[in-house]
This record gives structure tokens, C-alpha cells and sequence, in this order.
């Protein structure tokens, strides 16, 4: 008994120190002339830079959370939550899952083409006629960029402006991977789900989620109703990747090695030292408010993640509806214009 006393007031004892060791860590001043000169001379850094700007604390609005959740159709949602089979502990994962068959199945739209809005003739006969910038009520809502097509049947034009305020896709409810993205991320949010923005440099984006559950962060795709497969990409799509970044209220972190199982792209945008003081450094600006314990938690989460790509990546082609089909959302030849039909 003496001896287990013992035991528990060393471990305990060396627990207090290393905490200390990385709140110390955590607190020291970073160098910011070498960040003022990574960003002045790496383009890829500066579109981090810039992406972790936005990304990172845009969907912690409680005006905006409020409007979502007076949007949707909460009872239905909790209704079919409370009818899956699980244990409270898993009641998070199970409820994850509902947002995601919902956005998908009742809310959101796909769209390849819109549909005429003269004389509503289908998207699927309408011909692309260029691009145009956003007008001055586009561009109110975030908008960059306008596609426009031409009817054939009516000879006239359509705009499709490609939104990026959540507020506005809250309305519109249609859009492409990154319009999707943008919406689920602030549908997670609404319901106090800890979720982050995942942005691929090869054009897609997703999220993940943390399960207190399952105490590891989960692969979420809203486009294709995915929830931990985070293999779909390089394997059962095919698809060519570089480098895949997480951002969060909390810290911005490279997660390239969950993802990109095969078809690794050269990573040459940028030095991996380079890369990694530069996510940390973001990290520590985002998390400088945070007490001790928190800062604590945050840093040990990290390392377990990093844990989870010890030995390389082994994870295998999912066994459910998507496997080796290749994208599901999408028209086929957007989809293999894009290297994403699971084709060679």
C-alpha cells in the first residue's frame, strides 16, 4: 500500500512539472520577425495566413448560431436522434450523423448548373458563358466570383454567384463543396459541436469534429453524408493531395497524414520547419487567452493526435456505399475533370 502511495505521489509529482514545462513553452514569445519574414517571402504561407484570418473564429457568432437553429427543423432532427439505437455517451456522434443526413437529404442542394431563373428551364441544359465579379448586392454577401450561363431555351442569362456568408447559403441552400462546407461548419457550431474547417490544397474542403466519445477528432464530409471515412479521398477517389490543413477556434494544425493514404503529392510549397512554426504560431496567438488547465488539455490532445500516425497511415478503402465509386456528389465530368471518379 506504501508502495503504491509512493508511486502515485511521484507520477503525480512528475505530471505537475511536465505541465508546467508546456505552459512555459506555450507562454514563451514567438519570433515575429521570423514570421514577418516567412510571410513576406512564402506565397503558401500567406495563403495559411490568411485562410487561418478567416476561418478560424468566423462561425463563433451567436447571431449567427441563433438563425440556424430557428431555420431548421430541430424537432424532426432531435426526433430521429433520439431513435437511433446508443448510450448517452455516443448521444453527440449519433446526433453528427443526423445533421449530416439532413443537410444532404432535406436542406442543401447540389448544383453543377442553376436553373434558368427566367423560365426555369433545368441546369442540366444550361451553357456556360464565363465568369463575371459580383455586382454590388453580390458582393455584400461575400461573394468573389459569379458564373453565369445562358439558357437555351429562353436565349437569356443566369448568375450563379458563389457565396461565401453562411447567411446567405442559409437562404440560397445550394452551392458546391465549398458552399456546402461553409454551412455544415456553422450548422455544427450552432449545435456547440467543437468542430473545425478542413481545407485541401487540391480544391475540396470538409470538417471534423472532436467526439468526447471516441476522444479523437472525426472526418465529416457534408457533401457526400461521410462520417469517418477519412480515407475517401486519395483511395476510394483517387485523388491526388499535397497538404490538408485543420483550422479551428483553437489552433490550426496539419493533419495531411489522416488523409492522404496514397497519392501523395511533392509537398514543396513550403519547408516542413517552416511549416510547422508557422501552424504553431497561429496556434498560440489563438489559444494566448486560455488559462493553464486549458492550454494543458489543448497540447495533450495534440500529441495524441500526432500519436495516431505513429507507423504510417493503414487505415482501408471503407466498406460502405462509397467504396471505390468515387465522389458521389457531382456531375461525372466535373468529377473526373477534377481527378475525384475513382479513376486512374
Amino acid at each position: 500500500m506504501a508502495e503504491q502511495e509512493m508511486f502515485s505521489s511521484v507520477a503525480s509529482k512528475f505530471m505537475a512539472l511536465y505541465k508546467e514545462r508546456v505552459v512555459k513553452k506555450f507562454r514563451e514569445a514567438s519570433d515575429t520577425r521570423q514570421l514577418d519574414a516567412l510571410l513576406q517571402n512564402n506565397e503558401f504561407a500567406r495563403t495559411l495566413f490568411g485562410l487561418s484570418q478567416t476561418l478560424c473564429t468566423r462561425y463563433d457568432s451567436d447571431v449567427w448560431q441563433a438563425k440556424v437553429l430557428d431555420t431548421i427543423d430541430l424537432e424532426s432532427i432531435y426526433a430521429n436522434v433520439d431513435s437511433m439505437e446508443g448510450s448517452e455517451d455516443d448521444y453527440v456522434d449519433r446526433l453528427v450523423k443526423e445533421l449530416l443526413r439532413y443537410f444532404k437529404n432535406d436542406f442543401f442542394k447540389w448544383c453543377n448548373k442553376p436553373d434558368c431563373v427566367h423560365c426555369g428551364n433545368s441546369g442540366e441544359e444550361m451553357m456556360g458563358a464565363g465568369h463575371e465579379g459580383p455586382n454590388s448586392v453580390e458582393r455584400q454577401f461575400d461573394c468573389g466570383i459569379v458564373e453565369v450561363y445562358k439558357c437555351p431555351k429562353c436565349q437569356k442569362m443566369t448568375r450563379f454567384p458563389r457565396y461565401n456568408d453562411p447567411l446567405k447559403l442559409l437562404d440560397t441552400r445550394q452551392g458546391r463543396c465549398g458552399e456546402w462546407c461553409n454551412l455544415f461548419m456553422l450548422f455544427l457550431k450552432s449545435f456547440g459541436i467543437e468542430s473545425r474547417y478542413i481545407w485541401n490544397r487540391e480544391d475540396h474542403v470538409w470538417c471534423e469534429f472532436y467526439s468526447t466519445n471516441l476522444n479523437r477528432w472525426v472526418h465529416l464530409d457534408s457533401c457526400e453524408q461521410s462520417f469517418d471515412e477519412p480515407h475517401i479521398y486519395s483511395v476510394n477517389w483517387n485523388k491526388q493531395m499535397s497538404y490538408t490543413i485543420a483550422f479551428s477556434n483553437n489552433g490550426t494544425n496539419d493533419v495531411s497524414n489522416r488523409y492522404i493514404v496514397k497519392n501523395q503529392l511533392p509537398r514543396d510549397q513550403i519547408s516542413e520547419g517552416d511549416l510547422r512554426y508557422l501552424l504553431k504560431t497561429i496556434t498560440k496567438r489563438l489559444r494566448s487567452t486560455l488559462n493553464d488547465n486549458e492550454i494543458c488539455k489543448l497540447a495533450f490532445r495534440d500529441e495524441r493526435e500526432l500519436l495516431e500516425w505513429v507507423g504510417g497511415n493503414t487505415l482501408m478503402a471503407t466498406k460502405t456505399r462509397s467504396a471505390f465509386m468515387g465522389r458521389v456528389s457531382g456531375a461525372a465530368s466535373w468529377k473526373k475533370q477534377r481527378g475525384e471518379d475513382g479513376k486512374s
